[in-house]
């Protein structure tokens, strides 16, 4: 590679860094919020004992099968085992929003362009980009192997531990990498890149069933504390095995961007008819067309992830014992008169319906997109209206995270049944748990169009609330805080606590209506203010 390459690098990553002065200590500190939070759940438990506790849920057949062994039995071992699913989730999004922010996004917005005007490399944005992100990686891990040194863990487990986590961290940057060399749309690199975590939470979540001792732990990321064994065993040698696998996504990378035009990606869009069909003549039709392979992507990874869940979930019910904390949680015994299988698909259809959450958010933020690029405009120079264009967003919005989740419940719902050999006696309860969920999802649609047409600017704030929601469902299953406040999340309301019978239906229509009134506020805010445009 030649240095002029690589030229302007230096600028461009104080400039990055300028513009992710606020966004990124979010992801950095994040980590270390996560341990505190398990930290103090397990401190708490010390009076019955640390040690049979953790025995307890080691034991526990749901547990285990979602979080899959205890390596250690101490706190160091409780944060390891609890809280490295969170924290690799947290740095990998943080990685991979980083890395297309400053390179696939500068791209469709016109910025690299004008970076390119000046004395810069065909690498310099890249490597600006990865420097960032590997350094944000590295900050988060000095910071998680001092707070857990702070809490009793020795130095060497501690840095392991830390070095680990950097590693999943960077992996996912090199991943996004790749991806926005392929797509020229930032929509679609960001879809890309997110299918890869979750699949790696998939597979993760597919090895903790099988014992958490496969060669799964090889592939995924999410699984690599597994390897190293940090706390119990400090096998180093992984290191050198998951630094060659975060370093070749990364170089190809490098590879691909010199292969492409500026603004382009590797596949080139197909070109579409001379002439649009008769059906191609609404804001609506568009709205549908610029979404739907996103959607699509988003039915694959659904129904993939249900079916593990449901394939495994009948086999726990044939299971005995289950750890009073899971059972006890909230106060009342909840799953006294479940299933052990139910138990465990409801909290994979809960937790599956959070992430269901994000793509309602970005589904609403396309238009945001649209309009950054000034294709909008372009739209309202023509005869279409404010609201009409919006709406329609808006519409596919409300239908397609709608459609997820029942298709979440119609696919968990025939697996679960015929796994159980009860198709009619499971399929009911199995769609319900999906479709309550249906509320909570739409209530971000509202949150976003309200912020979006009020408050463009700071319409970010949509991921505050996402993020602070999943933050109160870590911390109210710690028992740090009770139910009060955990009700402030619209995801209580059809909790997978709560039985099918006994959902407060009030209350989710009550989110429905609080929904549409957020999404009318936002239409009407949308209608008067001003539209941003390139000139």
């Amino acid at each position: 590679m030649n240095n002029k390459n690589f030229a302007g690098t230096g600028i461009l990553f104080k400039l990055f860094l300028h513009r992710d002065r606020f966004l990124l200590p979010i992801w950095i500190f994040l980590p270390v919020v996560l341990i505190l939070i398990v930290a103090s759940t397990f401190s708490s438990m010390g009076g019955e004992g640390l040690e049979n506790v953790l025995l307890d849920f080691d034991n526990d057949p749901l547990v285990s099968a979602i979080l899959g062994p205890v390596m250690s039995f101490d706190l160091t071992g409780a944060i390891v085992w609890r809280g490295t699913s969170q924290i690799a989730l947290t740095l990998g999004l943080g990685s991979l929003f980083t890395l297309i922010r400053h390179t696939r996004v500068d791209e469709e917005t016109g910025r690299s362009e004008l970076i390119r005007s000046y004395v810069t490399g065909t690498y310099a944005s890249l490597t600006a980009a990865l420097t960032l992100t590997i350094i944000g990686n590295l900050i988060a891990g000095i910071l998680i192997a001092i707070t857990i040194i702070f809490l009793g863990g020795s130095i060497t487990s501690s840095l392991l531990y830390a070095i680990t986590i950097v590693t999943i961290g960077c992996f996912f940057a090199g991943i996004s990498g790749v991806a926005v060399q392929l797509r020229e749309s930032s929509g679609s690199d960001r879809g890309i890149s997110i299918t890869v975590l979750g699949l790696g939470i998939l597979l993760s979540i597919l090895n903790n069933t099988v014992g958490a001792d496969s060669f799964l732990n090889w592939i995924t990321p999410m699984a690599w504390q597994r390897l190293t064994q940090p706390f119990a065993g400090d096998n180093w040698i992984y290191l050198i095995y998951f630094i060659i696998i975060c370093a070749l996504p990364m170089i190809i990378s490098y590879v691909l961007t010199a292969r492409r035009d500026l603004g382009e990606g590797i596949f080139i869009p197909r070109s579409g008819p001379k002439e649009a069909s008769p059906r191609f003549s609404s804001p609506l039709a568009l709205a549908w067309r610029l979404q739907k392979k996103n959607f699509f992507g988003w039915i694959i990874a659904t129904v993939l992830y249900i079916v593990v869940f449901a394939a495994f979930s009948p086999s726990l019910s044939r299971t005995e014992g289950m750890s009073g904390w899971l059972s006890n949680l909230g106060g009342t015994n909840w799953v006294e008169d479940m299933e052990l299988g139910y138990v465990f698909i409801s909290i994979g259809i809960y937790l599956m319906a959070l992430f269901v959450g994000i793509y309602a958010i970005t589904t609403v933020f396309r238009l945001k997109k649209e309009e950054n690029e000034g294709r909008i405009e372009m739209l309202l120079d023509k005869q279409v209206s404010r609201t009409k264009l919006m709406r329609s967003h808006l519409i596919v919005a409300y239908l397609f995270s709608a459609t997820l989740l029942l298709v979440m419940g119609i696919a968990g719902g025939l697996a679960y049944g015929i796994a159980s050999e009860d198709l009619g006696g499971n399929f009911g309860v199995i769609f319900s748990m999906s479709v309550s969920k249906i509320p909570p999802v739409w209530i971000f649609v509202g949150l976003s169009a309200l912020l979006y047409g009020l408050f463009p600017r700071i319409s970010e704030f949509s991921w505050v609330i996402w993020i602070s929601c999943s933050i109160l469902e870590l911390t109210w299953e710690a028992k740090l805080i009770d139910w009060s406040l955990m009700s402030i999340s619209p995801y209580a309301y059809a909790h997978y606590t709560i039985q099918i019978t006994e959902l407060p239906y009030l209350s989710l229509f009550l989110l429905i209506f609080i929904s549409l009134l957020f999404t009318t506020i936002g239409l009407l805010s949308f209608k008067n203010r001003n539209i941003q445009t390139k000139a």
